[in-house]
């Protein structure tokens, strides 16, 4: 608001809803902008001044969040980076990952500010580069308004000299969720403690307006002291509170439809509109793969793929060996958050409690959600046999 400083949360808040709405036009603004509800009525004065002064991505000027990245000298065509380069004020030391969106290095500040390695995000600039810099950019945004001990955090963004966007996001030195719980030989209840985790920045993420969209075992690592983290906002979108949809956009439109086959939801495939109940599916299918070892909808090619995740029913993935009541319940979360209707999928919006929870409450589909009394979490996933124990804490 006009007059005064805003702090660390709303500033993150006002980010995240200029770099939604920047690039719509008046006609769909306007209704937009009147729906807000809650904490964003008190930012619509600066927003509106915002949108009013510059109505582009060079906004992020006007917030004062750092560089653009449209550099007018930047590199058009894609670059080979190689161990040793600078980048800003980071030295590359080697290549963690390679996309179509660009590459993920091992980097250290060397500029005598600070001593820190970072795992440095390079996007390629080449034929794609509009797309390609624009969902950088978002990337950047919705990164800077997230603040979770689960989520990977933003440190620095920027331009090299060359004109090079980057970001600078925390190093998080872990295995994919999939290999650590494999390589450790984890017990099933050793597992869901570890989605749990991701549970609460998934949820987090939500309460942001925020969608992960990508949700899958590499981008999710756990590290040596068994803290999951959460990493790659890339294909991230915003969503509107009012609905809990993502609404498409012209970047959406150029950039195609992008997803990790094994974890996407049918939406995703149809071209259905997007919400939270689509990182819902992914959690879902990742825990189908945590619990039995194997993904759900794997087939011989990738059009059988898709035509399974439209229109097969998963088979249950809990090996009976694990005990009766345990597999029950985790059958009926997994198979839950697989329906092939959003609306069908548990909902985020409340805390969602797995099997060993102590308070012994699961997930609630979103068609039951009315009809809970006000100070009931969710609907009983994991039954409770007495006040203090579940059947999926019993020993297996």
């Amino acid at each position: 608001p006009a007059g005064r400083a805003l702090d660390a949360a709303a500033g993150g808040r006002l980010r995240a809803l200029v770099s939604y709405v920047v690039f719509w036009g008046p006609a769909l603004r306007a209704p937009w902008l009147a729906s807000r509800k809650g904490d964003d009525v008190r930012l619509l004065p600066a927003l509106r001044r915002i949108l009013s002064q510059q109505a582009s991505k060079e906004t992020a000027d006007v917030l004062e969040r750092g560089p653009t990245f449209t550099a007018p000298h930047a590199k058009s065509t894609a670059v080979e980076f190689k161990a040793g380069d600078r980048v800003g004020p980071y030295r590359l030391e080697h290549v963690l990952g390679r996309g179509g969106m660009g590459e993920v290095w091992l980097g250290e500040r060397e500029d005598g500010q600070l001593k820190r390695r970072v795992a440095l995000k390079l996007p390629m600039l080449g034929v794609r580069r509009n797309v390609l810099v624009q969902r950088f950019a978002r990337e950047r945004d919705i990164l800077a308004s997230l603040t979770h001990p689960n989520i990977a955090r933003l440190y620095d963004a920027g331009l090299g000299d060359d004109g090079q966007p980057y970001l600078a996001l925390e190093y998080v030195e872990g295995q994919p969720i999939s290999t650590y719980c494999e390589t450790r030989r984890l017990a099933v209840r050793e597992r869901v403690e570890l989605l749990r985790q991701v549970l609460g920045a998934v949820q987090y993420a939500h309460a942001n307006l925020v969608i992960h969209r990508d949700l899958k075992p590499s981008n999710v690592l756990v590290t040596p002291a068994g803290k999951a983290m959460l990493l790659d906002f890339g294909i991230a979108k915003l969503l509107q509170d009012d609905t809990g949809e993502a609404a498409e956009t012209e970047l959406t439109r150029l950039g195609g439809r992008a997803m990790t086959l094994d974890y996407a939801a049918p939406e995703q495939l149809s071209g259905a509109p997007i919400s939270t109940a689509t990182d819902v599916w992914a959690l879902g299918a990742l825990l189908y793969e945590l619990v039995s070892g194997r993904k759900p909808f794997l087939r011989e090619t990738r059009s059988a793929q898709e035509q399974a995740i439209l229109g097969d029913e998963p088979s249950a993935p809990t090996p009976r060996a694990i005990g009766r009541s345990l597999a029950a319940d985790l059958d009926t979360i997994v198979l839950k958050a697989l329906k092939k209707a959003p609306i069908d999928r548990y909902a985020l919006g409340r805390p969602w409690h797995m099997p060993c929870s102590p308070r012994g409450t699961g997930p609630v589909p979103a068609t039951q959600r009315s009809a809970q009394p006000a100070s009931s979490p969710g609907m009983p996933a994991c039954r409770p046999t007495t006040p203090s124990r579940c059947n999926a804490c019993k020993p297996e």
